[in-house]
C-alpha cells in the first residue's frame, strides 16, 4: 500500500514538473518577443564609443562541456549551442534570456542495451539481420541570466569584463537511434524504457569578457560557464536496471562559452 501511495505521488510530481516546463518554455518566447519589440521600438541615436547605453543584446552561442559529478557517469564531453535575448541597460545591467541545446556521441554506459544484445554482441532486428543502433546524449536548458559589466577594459564603457548569474531548468536524457532498421525492442513505445530522462532546476554562472565594438562590425562574449544541475531520474521503470530511475543526482558541468552578438543599436558618429 505504502509502495502505491509512493508512485502515485511521484507520478504526481513528474507530471507537475513537466507542465511547469512547458510554462517556463512558453513565457520564455513571449517575454523574449516583448523585449526585443519594446527596446528596438524606443532606443535612440545614441553614441556608443563614450556613453553606456540602453541596448537590446541578442546572440548565438557555442560552448564546448565537461560533464562533472553524477553527469561525468553518463556522459562524456558534450557541445552546446545557444539562443540569447535580453537587454543591457545604461548602467551596464544585463537582464536576458536563453535556450540552449546540448548533445554529443559520448554516451558511457556500456551495458544500457544489454538485456536485447545477443551473445555475439549484436541487436537483431525485425528481418532477422544485425541492427546498427547508436545511442546519443541529448538535453536542454532554459534559465534567466542577470549580469553585470565591467568597463575596465575595451573600446568603450559597454564593453568589458561581465559575470552572470542564471536560474532555469535542465533536462537531458539518451537518445537512440535505430538508424532506419525495425527494431521491436526499440519502438517508440518500449524506447522511453532505456533513455534515462532527467529534469530538475539549474544555476549557472559565467564570467567572461563581453564586447560592442564602435562601429557594430565586431560583437562577441566568451568566457568560462559553471553550470549546476539539481536533477532527478523521471523513469518509472528502466529495463537495464530493472527498476526505477528516480534518484536525485548532481549534474554538473563546465566549460568554455563563445558568443555572437548581433547589434540592434545604431553605430556612433564618424570622428
Amino acid at each position: 500500500m505504502n509502495s502505491y501511495k509512493e508512485l502515485s505521488m511521484f507520478q504526481l510530481s513528474k507530471g507537475a514538473i513537466l507542465n511547469w516546463v512547458d510554462r517556463y518554455d512558453l513565457m520564455i518566447k513571449s517575454l523574449l518577443f516583448s523585449v526585443v519589440i519594446l527596446i528596438t521600438g524606443n532606443i535612440q541615436a545614441q553614441n556608443i564609443r563614450d556613453t553606456s547605453i540602453l541596448a537590446p543584446v541578442i546572440s548565438v552561442s557555442y560552448a564546448a562541456q565537461i560533464p562533472l559529478l553524477d553527469m561525468a557517469d553518463n556522459f562524456g564531453i558534450n557541445s552546446n549551442i545557444g539562443v540569447n535575448g535580453g537587454v543591457k541597460l545604461a548602467s551596464n545591467w544585463q537582464i536576458d534570456l536563453e535556450g540552449t541545446f546540448l548533445f554529443s556521441k559520448n554516451v558511457k554506459i556500456s551495458t544500457l542495451l544489454d538485456p536485447i544484445i545477443t551473445e555475439d554482441r549484436q541487436i537483431v532486428a525485425n528481418d532477422g539481420g544485425p541492427a546498427n543502433v547508436e545511442v546519443y546524449e541529448r538535453g536542454l536548458t532554459g534559465c534567466v541570466n542577470l549580469g553585470r559589466i565591467f568597463p575596465v577594459i575595451g573600446p568603450n564603457p559597454n564593453s568589458g569584463l561581465i559575470a552572470k548569474f542564471g536560474l532555469g531548468f535542465i533536462r537531458h536524457k539518451i537518445r537512440i537511434d535505430n538508424q532506419n532498421y525495425i527494431v521491436p525492442q526499440l519502438n517508440d513505445e518500449n524506447v522511453i524504457y532505456y533513455d534515462r530522462l532527467t529534469l530538475g532546476l539549474m544555476t549557472k554562472q559565467y564570467v567572461g569578457y563581453q564586447h560592442l565594438g564602435n562601429n557594430n562590425l565586431s560583437n562577441f562574449h566568451v568566457g568560462l560557464e559553471f553550470i549546476q544541475g539539481f536533477t532527478r531520474g523521471m523513469r518509472d521503470y528502466q529495463i537495464d536496471l530493472e527498476g526505477p530511475y528516480n534518484s536525485h543526482r548532481l549534474d554538473f558541468m563546465i566549460g568554455i562559452r563563445v558568443g555572437w552578438i548581433f547589434p540592434v543599436y545604431r553605430k556612433a558618429p564618424a570622428d
